[in-house]
């Protein structure tokens, strides 16, 4: 039973990563630059590591604010270089999920990186 559900979970996490709703930028004509009082969510569909940060967020902190951008979308990937330029990223070290906060970011999903969201959240909540 609780195999079935964390696979629920996933599922629903996913699900809500991918959905379109209001913190998706499904025009992204209107982003052109990064804000420091919004975060951003850049993955990829086929990134396990991006399902795995969506699924924690999601269900740690529903009702977050977050943009979400499918980086294969051209006005995301640029968005996307705009955030690796503000934080210095070296082009052939980038990868996602990249989460752009405020004067943070974090790049891939690990435990550590939990702790790391959940304290640079602190100020989006």
């Amino acid at each position: 039973m609780k195999n079935f559900l964390k696979i629920v979970a996933v599922v629903l996490g996913t699900f809500m990563l991918f959905a379109c709703d209001e913190n998706t930028a499904q025009n992204t004509n209107a982003l052109k630059e990064i804000s420091a009082n919004q975060i951003y969510f850049f993955y990829q569909t086929s990134c396990p590591h991006c399902h795995h940060a969506a699924s924690y967020i999601n269900g740690k902190y529903p009702n977050l604010k977050m943009i979400n951008l499918d980086v294969r979308q051209q006005g995301n990937y640029n968005l996307f270089m705009k955030c690796a330029q503000k934080f210095k990223l070296p082009q052939n070290t980038l990868g996602t999920p990249l989460i752009c906060m405020g004067n943070h970011y974090i790049m891939g999903w690990s435990d550590t990186d939990r702790v790391k969201f959940d304290s640079y959240v602190q100020k989006f909540k």
